[in-house]
């Protein structure tokens, strides 16, 4: 059986990042191929935004719109606090379908 894996070198072992179809205890031989740098977040959400692009699946970014930030702590505490005040919007919907 040939294949190729990808694993993860922690504390003197390789751990596979997926599980292997071998019996336990099996003895196999292993090929060291380092794998490219991991790219950072932001590399990884424009590669996979250009790929949906070119799938069709998604439209360009227009190239004026700002890139979004990351929410910070305090803001997101306040969104939870506002969204929170009106109760689950299972409820919300259900009040708005009774008073119709």
């Amino acid at each position: 059986m040939l294949d190729t894996i990808t694993a993860i070198y922690e504390n003197g072992v390789l751990r596979p990042i997926t599980p292997l179809a071998l019996p336990e205890h099996s003895r196999v031989q292993i090929q060291i191929q380092a794998s490219p740098a991991v790219e950072s977040p932001a590399e990884h959400r424009q590669r996979v935004r250009a790929v949906l692009v070119a799938a069709g699946l998604s439209l360009p970014r227009p190239p004026d719109l700002p890139e979004a930030k990351p929410l910070s702590a305090e803001r997101r505490e306040e969104l939870a606090h506002i969204l929170a005040a009106s109760g689950p919007l299972s409820e919300v919907i259900m009040d708005e379908r009774e008073g119709r």
